[in-house]
């Protein structure tokens, strides 16, 4: 199956994205308590990034509307967890 060039570019972008802030989680910041917002915004950009590719893999427009509102739930979970 061949893809539109401009879909191939977001498939580039959003795996780089996600790839970046797997190693950066990974590598540089420490799971302590002082670093609790930046571990919340590296899981949140990793899920976007995922949401975004299956989003673009789908390429239905409800299923994007549904990844949102997971994303959105799971944020606000994640949220009340890291207060």
């Amino acid at each position: 199956m061949s893809l539109p060039v401009q879909q191939n570019k977001w498939y580039f972008v959003l795996t780089l994205v996600y790839g970046i802030a797997v190693l950066v989680d990974w590598l540089f910041v420490p799971e302590r308590y002082g670093w609790q917002w930046v571990n919340f915004g590296l899981s949140q950009l990793r899920l976007a990034a995922l949401f975004g590719l299956v989003a673009l893999w789908a390429s239905r427009r409800w299923v994007f509307a549904r990844l949102v509102i997971v994303w959105a739930a799971l944020a606000v979970i994640g949220l009340s967890q890291t207060l």
